[in-house]
C-alpha cells in the first residue's frame, strides 16, 4: 500500500514540475512492455520519460485527462 502511494505521489510531482517549466504542451497515452503509460509532450514536440504507468487503459487515459486539464485551466498545481 505505501509503495502505490509513493509512486502516485512521485508521477504528480514530475506532472507539477513538467507544467510549472512551461515546457509542457500536453499529456499522451502510449503502451510500453504491455503497460499503458502517460508521458508529457513538450513545445518542441519531444516526449518525457514515462510519467505513470498503470496495468488497465483507462487509468491511464484519466491520468492523461487530468494532466491535460491542470495544464490547460492554469489552475495552481497545489489545486490538484
Amino acid at each position: 500500500m505505501l509503495t502505490k502511494l509513493a509512486e502516485t505521489q512521485l508521477w504528480q510531482r514530475n506532472l507539477a514540475s513538467l507544467i510549472r517549466s512551461g515546457l509542457f504542451q500536453r499529456a499522451e497515452t502510449g503502451e510500453m512492455l504491455g503497460l499503458y503509460t502517460v508521458i508529457g509532450v513538450y513545445g518542441d514536440g519531444s516526449h518525457s520519460a514515462p510519467l505513470a504507468k498503470y496495468a488497465d487503459a483507462r487509468r491511464a487515459s484519466d491520468a492523461a485527462n487530468l494532466a491535460n486539464t491542470l495544464a490547460k485551466t492554469g489552475l495552481p498545481i497545489e489545486a490538484n
